[in-house]
């Protein structure tokens, strides 16, 4: 019988993720053994780790019929795996993705592997499952993330606008991280018929400072220059200068501000900068959940 036992830490600040692999085998003569393997990886996205993490596995273990254990540290590939192979169309293993980004090759990668083999995927002992929930428009408080002295958030914002006014949504991914683990990941969107662009990513942000328990460890990633540019750089000027522009002119979206000024004063928040529409996984889903939320739409 062969067991894999993978675990995946990522450490968000440095943008590395590391993992561990120890495969157990033993012979039909009860000779057992231990192999190791360990790599690391630079990524803006801790699930691009965990895929690179279950090719290594899987490229280590043999092909055929023989049923092999390989328990993860997280539910994202079982996740991933389950609904790729209820999404088949045709019995062809590649390619399961015609977008070639990065996420989706390690995806085409990883599915041809697991189909070579029979591999029972299960999650690692004593180990929380990563909680993926569909988008909503929730009130606060209902992301129930238990709080730790070493939880730590990363939160990908954005905000969509039919017309520029006009209908407009925002999206949110947030995930929660534990010792270099990523325990739960949990999605919002909302819709709003008359608004702008702006509007939508400054209450991106809102919408993750209102729901996250108090006092968190918060690492907020937008494309949005308005909104970090705002967040970082003008808004003690405005308040300084009575909600005022440099102009006399008021403020636009003051009372966003105000309410974004408000709960970020209730946690520990650091504002990334990220590039829209590229690399950046979570940013995407983000981006994909406003423009959705936009058209009136929810789940995708």
């Amino acid at each position: 019988m062969t067991r894999a036992l993978i675990s995946v830490k990522y450490h968000a600040g440095k943008g590395v993720g590391h993992w561990s692999i120890r495969i157990n085998s033993q012979s039909n003569n009860s000779i057992q053994s231990t192999k190791k393997l360990t790599g690391s990886f630079e990524t803006s996205s801790p699930r691009e780790v965990y895929l690179l993490a279950g090719i290594t596995t899987l490229s280590t273990l043999p092909e055929g019929n023989e049923v092999i254990e390989v328990s993860i540290d997280n539910s994202y590939i079982l996740d991933g795996l389950e609904t790729k192979t209820n999404n088949r169309i045709n019995e062809n293993p590649l390619p399961l993705f015609d977008d070639q980004s990065l996420v989706n090759q390690l995806w085409n990668t990883l599915y041809y592997l697991n189909s070579r083999r029979n591999i029972s995927w299960q999650l690692s002992n004593n180990k929380e499952v990563g909680i993926k929930s569909g988008p909503s428009t929730n009130p606060k408080g209902t992301i129930n993330i238990p709080l730790t002295s070493n939880t730590k958030f990363a939160a990908y914002t954005d905000g969509s606008c039919l017309g520029n006014p006009g209908k407009g949504g925002w999206g949110v991914v947030v995930e929660a991280w534990s010792d270099g683990q990523l325990k739960q990941t949990y999605e919002m969107s909302g819709f709003e018929e008359h608004t702008t662009n702006n509007r939508m990513e400054i209450t991106s942000a809102i919408k993750v400072l209102e729901n996250l328990p108090e006092n968190s460890d918060v690492t907020i990633f937008s494309d949005s220059k308005y909104l970090i540019g705002g967040i970082t750089e003008w808004l003690g000027k405005w308040k300084s200068n009575n909600w005022k522009l440099t102009s006399r002119r008021p403020v636009q979206n003051k009372e966003l501000w105000q309410k974004l000024d408000e709960n970020s004063s209730r946690h520990c928040v650091k504002w990334k900068w990220v590039k829209g529409h590229h690399k950046n996984e979570g940013n995407n889903r983000a981006d994909k959940l406003a423009n959705t939320a936009a058209k009136g739409n929810h789940g995708i």
